[in-house]
């Protein structure tokens, strides 16, 4: 994948093992770095599978998250979870390798059901390589998934879904948004305080960025009601990370009586953290509507 130019930096791994029988897990860790550079045997992914009991084990999964890059009208643009490649292996030697991937280039449309027909011509080929060099180091057929909102999986890449379908038209909205939205509130107290996470007006944000990336904006409604953080999809699970240290701190000003407003300015003062990010001077602006932010923290 690094030599088709789809690997842009080092991947992180879940590593999970679980018991013969009824499946309970052995031993768990979450994003191990691989150093993808390194000699395989010297990764701390292979120090992990040393250290772990494989005795009792009845199967083991790896799910590796690759960072990449696709092309948008000849520019390269980085994607932190471009694929994930999931590993499973039973016991009894069998076990499957499954390619999904986390950005629409391969599209005939982009997830707003727009045509984007040279930004396929660009990424199309260039996966259709890499589907036929999976094939030939492994050995076995490729296996199409089902169709998504997406798109329809082929042997060699995406099949076009027809202008009229009615699921390409907001897939965004319809089940990318509410994904990844259930999925940073999953990470908040059910008890805790909050701010209104809907608004029909506009909202006024501020980019969050971590190692010199956004990750994310946190914004503010001009009804006074509303408030929230907004996850850029492409930076990819760190921008949830940030997302839950924002909305703990924008609950715990809820707790004190403040304005969605008032909390944001007040911590537009905070240094941040190693895992939240910091607010970036000077980025404060305006969209029209939360729908509007929303589009543009899924683009690369």
């Amino acid at each position: 994948m690094r030599t088709l130019g789809f690997v842009d930096g080092d991947a992180t791994a879940d590593f999970t093992v679980r018991a013969e029988g009824d499946r309970s897990v052995l031993f768990a860790r979450e994003r191990v770095h691989v150093a993808l550079t390194d000699a395989a045997d010297g990764t701390e992914l292979f120090s992990v599978l040393r250290s772990a009991d494989l005795e009792r084990a009845g199967t083991v999964e790896i799910n590796l998250a690759t960072p990449g890059t696709c092309l948008r009208n000849g520019q390269a643009h980085h994607v932190e979870k471009l694929f994930m490649i999931s590993v499973e292996e039973w016991a009894s030697g069998v076990g499957t390798v499954t390619l999904d991937t986390y950005s629409d280039a391969w599209l005939s449309h982009d997830l707003r059901g727009h045509r984007q027909g040279s930004v396929q011509q660009e990424n199309a080929p260039r996966l259709r390589a890499m589907l036929t060099a999976i094939t030939r180091t492994l050995g076995s057929e490729i296996i199409p998934s089902d169709p998504t909102y997406y798109g329809v999986p082929t042997h060699d890449g995406f099949e076009d879904l027809p202008d009229e379908d009615p699921d390409l038209l907001d897939s965004w909205y319809m089940a990318e948004v509410p994904r990844r939205t259930e999925r940073l509130q999953g990470r908040i107290p059910a008890n805790a305080p909050c701010f209104e996470s809907e608004t029909d007006a506009p909202v006024r944000f501020v980019e969050v960025a971590l190692g010199g990336r956004v990750v994310g904006y946190l914004w503010e409604a001009e009804d006074g009601i509303a408030a929230g953080f907004e996850p850029r999809t492409p930076a990819g699970d760190v921008a949830l990370d940030a997302g839950q240290e924002w909305l703990m701190h924008l609950s715990e000003a809820k707790q004190r009586g403040l304005t969605p407003d008032q909390a944001v300015s007040e911590l537009a003062s905070w240094p941040g953290s190693t895992r939240s990010g910091t607010i970036v001077s000077g980025t404060r602006q305006e969209a029209a509507s939360l729908e509007e932010l929303q589009d543009l923290s899924g683009r690369e």
